[in-house]
């Protein structure tokens, strides 16, 4: 019995030397495609080869891992058809090689030359079937236009690699034309971030499918108008897509139409910059964030959270399962603070009340873009918010755009004219109701929008935009609406239906052009400021001008309305020309029964 004891743990031995051995053998080299994976129009003769001359490399095509039974390379590998190749190598004494795939699409001669003035996008699943539940794996080419001019589809790629797709929305499930979320992946199958299209490199990206949007640029127009407001909103590029669900030659049958490359909504420098939750973060200061949690649809079945007042959430970034009780629990109780604060008795103050919790920036400028743009979803659905480590909540990024600017029969959104915020019940508000009881909160407000009107939302500056887009998709939307044939029918919720393209465009801007005028008619407009020279004894002089009420001003910078709505003590009722006897800073504002306009202020000096 000792004897057959000394003999086994020798085997035992043996067997785990053998184990370290193998697992502290050198990796064998990474197998090298020549030619390199991309676009063809002709079949591709391909070699597959190593630095490892004691190396086997096994292949598949059909989209499996490769192993030591697959077939052997030996000869060039003749590509007749879109095909994914993975390869691998496998030596004695070593531990096999990483997988390696490229992607070869073949072109059908429909396609031969096919060129667009919009950078190109081309999915293959070979065969796999795309669902909205499960991701399918995906090879994802991107080419951009040469030299700035125009995209190829045998051009060189941007992009030509592998991922994850799945369809994307909820009501716009019931569209032919879906939406899709991408993630780029490497070949183990890791988050792989990268630039597409020379948008800051990330792994989550959406190709979003306007559909009943048939200017195909709401959400563009909006993304770009909140960025200029001074937010982050994801970054777009119009792009032109293929799918080939089928394997074999990429065909005209394949052509989806024009879709947006968006950037998915994520933590990340070049997205939400907040920062990193980690499971170990369970105490203050660093369970105060970063969070990311929006207010949606309700039936979506997703792990949330409701608030002690029945605002109901869900958890974004981290997601829900990354979250730990601990998190959860804080991230509830200070949205429970936070409402305690906003419903109690001393909500205006600055220290106790709603400012100690939001950033009232952001929350008054997505009001703003919601309401100059009419988004008949704003607010109530697709609204995220996230709170910065140490920092406020904030209501941003904005996100799904297409009911908009008019394109939406339901909430009076076809309607130039009236308030969209009027249409919701107190419980899709969320809480501006209470934040507009608070006079200053009112101010600020009107005061934003005296001052977009100036620069971000001044209405040539928006429909030139408008121009400048449609004249960009002014060729690849022939080719889209011959895909998808809706101009002049009807799609849910559409209130107008143009017959062309130019129709669609042309309706856009009238509304837009009448939703502004609309919008400036609800508020005093602040006083005009004029140098008159020779208007004093002294020389020139500025004066005021205003259609109605009383002119206040200051000549320190400080401001005439005193907060809560009173005349400030350091504010001048404007009679006459005020003197240019040295620099001087004018504040001034309209008053006409309580109502205060929103300010103009200019610096003068002598020359």
């Amino acid at each position: 019995m000792p004897a057959l004891s000394l003999l086994l743990l020798a085997l035992c031995f043996l067997t785990l030397f053998a184990a370290a051995v193998a697992r502290s053998a050198p990796v064998t080299s990474l197998v090298q495609f020549s030619p390199p994976g991309g676009v063809y129009t002709n079949d591709a003769k391909v070699r597959l080869t190593v630095n490892n001359a004691g190396g086997v490399i096994r292949y598949t095509l059909d989209g499996s891992e490769p192993t030591a039974s697959s077939a052997a390379f030996s000869e060039p590998l003749v590509v007749t058809n879109s095909t994914l190749v993975k390869a691998k190598v496998f030596a004695p004494d070593a531990a096999a090689g990483p997988t390696v795939s490229q992607t070869y699409t073949r072109l059908d001669e429909s396609l031969i030359g096919f060129n667009s003035n919009l950078p190109l996008v081309i999915l293959n699943t070979f065969g796999g079937y795309v669902s909205h539940d499960a991701r399918t794996p995906v090879s994802a080419t991107f080419i951009t236009p040469a030299s700035g001019a125009r995209s190829f589809l045998t051009g060189s790629p941007d992009f030509n690699g592998r991922g994850t797709l799945h369809i994307r929305g909820r009501s716009s499930l019931d569209y032919q034309k879906n939406s899709f979320t991408l993630h780029t992946k490497d070949d183990a199958g890791s988050a792989l971030k990268v630039p597409l299209l020379g948008l800051p490199k990330e792994s989550e990206w959406v190709l979003y499918a306007p559909y009943p949007d048939k200017t195909l640029m709401r959400d563009v127009l909006a993304y770009e108008l909140s960025n200029k407001m001074g937010h982050y909103a994801p970054r777009t590029k119009f792009v032109e897509l293929f799918v080939n669900r089928i394997g074999g030659k990429l065909s005209m049958r394949g052509y989806f139409g024009v879709y947006v490359l968006e950037e998915g909504i994520k933590r990340g420098k070049n997205r939400v910059n907040i920062a990193k939750l980690e499971p170990g973060d369970n105490s203050e200061p660093n369970i105060t964030g970063g969070y990311i949690f929006k207010k949606d649809h309700n039936d979506k079945g997703k792990p949330g959270f409701m608030t002690s007042r029945g605002n109901y959430f869900f958890y974004v970034d981290p997601k829900p399962e990354e979250l730990t009780p601990a998190q959860k629990a804080w991230l509830t109780g200070h949205l429970n603070k936070f409402e305690q604060a906003l419903a109690g008795p001393n909500f205006k103050d600055p220290s106790r009340g709603y400012q100690a919790y939001i950033d009232v920036d952001s929350f008054i400028d997505q009001h703003w873009i919601v309401e100059m743009t009419k988004n008949v979803d704003g607010i109530r659905f697709s609204n995220y918010l996230h709170k910065d480590r140490g920092g406020k909540i904030k209501m941003e990024p904005i996100w799904d755009w297409n009911l908009s600017f008019g394109n939406a029969s339901g909430k009076q959104g076809w309607m130039p004219q009236g308030w969209y915020w009027t249409q919701l019940p107190d419980e899709e508000y969320l809480w501006f109701g209470r934040l507009f009881e608070d006079p200053d909160f009112e101010q600020k407000y009107i005061d934003r929008w005296g001052a977009l009107r100036t620069n971000t939302f001044t209405t040539a500056t928006i429909l030139a935009r408008v121009d400048e887009f449609a004249a960009l998709l002014n060729e690849a939307q022939a080719r889209n609406f011959r895909r998808w044939p809706v101009l002049g029918r009807y799609v849910h919720p559409n209130w107008y239906v143009g017959q062309s393209y130019r129709d669609e465009i042309d309706w856009m801007k009238q509304w837009i052009r009448a939703r502004l005028t609309w919008i400036d008619r609800q508020f005093l407009a602040g006083p005009t400021m004029l140098v008159e020279k020779g208007a004093s004894d002294s020389g020139s002089a500025v004066a005021l001008r205003a259609s109605s009420g009383k002119i206040y001003y200051t000549l320190d910078g400080t401001d005439p309305r005193a907060p809560g709505g009173a005349v400030s003590p350091k504010a001048r009722p404007y009679e006459t020309a005020i003197p240019l006897k040295g620099p001087i800073q004018i504040f001034a504002r309209v008053w006409v029964k309580n109502r205060w306009s929103y300010p103009v202020a200019g610096t003068f000096k002598v020359k």
